[in-house]
């Protein structure tokens, strides 16, 4: 599954836990088991929660970097708890360098605050176990975003890129600028998962792709019941913003 990413099976036995590994199942199962329970899918959440990248998840742009994001920067990953959270790579540094006589500190490649909180909640509540996640990005610079994806992490040994079912970055191939182009591939790899079973992020203030997704795709929309992603953070950072389209 994904044009970058083989699916989400790789680690994903270590979410839903706290980080502690499960049973070691496929995550496509149809039912799951965690913590002795089984969890049932839940009828009223999307089956795809499509984010974008740039300057909703992540920041800086990745056009704006001047070169590989490729040193791990370490920190808490639960920032709701930083004394007693455990460590691990927070962010992606691009590698000082020498430019015009100048020592130029390395830029950092970070999730905004609420994007680390509301991607948490996703790896660690067993009530997201069902849900799938996609990328939808028209990063000008796609090797940095992956680089991005894959080094950060979520929970301890659990990268972003681990928690991506479909990965669509990037203007090449079948994707072009506009964001349908990803949707159209997202929903030809998932199998044909409905658009009204997605939940699409995007912050995007160039143009309006998510009014362009919806004319496309008229049946798209926010489950309400994800709000509690996006209402903590009202006043913080960026993600909240990324709220496209309201039932």
């Amino acid at each position: 599954m994904g044009q970058e990413n083989s699916g989400s099976n790789i680690k994903r036995q270590k979410l839903h836990s706290g980080g502690n590994t499960v049973a070691t199942q496929s995550v496509d199962d149809e039912v799951k088991t965690c913590n002795g329970n089984n969890q049932e899918k839940d009828p009223y959440l999307p089956k795809i929660i499509v984010f974008d990248l740039d300057d909703c998840l992540l920041f800086p742009e990745a056009h704006e970097l001047s070169g590989m994001p490729s040193q791990p920067v370490e920190g808490p990953l639960d920032p709701n708890n930083p004394s007693t959270s455990p460590l691990g790579t927070v962010g992606m540094r691009v590698p000082s360098r020498r430019r015009g006589g100048y020592d130029l500190d390395g830029e950092v490649v970070e999730l905004y605050p609420c994007a680390r909180l509301a991607l948490r909640e996703l790896a660690t509540n067993p009530k997201y176990r069902h849900v799938e996640i996609a990328v939808a990005s028209t990063s000008l610079e796609p090797s940095y975003s992956r680089a991005a994806l894959r080094g950060i992490e979520i929970i301890p040994d659990v990268s972003v890129m681990d928690m991506i079912s479909y990965s669509q970055i990037g203007r090449s191939g079948k994707l072009t600028s506009r964001k349908t182009s990803h949707f159209r591939v997202i929903h030809e790899e998932s199998g044909g998962v409905p658009f009204e079973d997605m939940l699409f992020f995007d912050d995007c203030n160039w143009q309006d792709h998510v009014s362009r997704v919806l004319f496309h795709f008229l049946s798209l929309f926010v489950h309400a019941s994800l709000f509690h992603f996006v209402l903590p953070c009202a006043g913080s950072q960026r993600l909240e913003t990324c709220v496209g389209l309201l039932v």
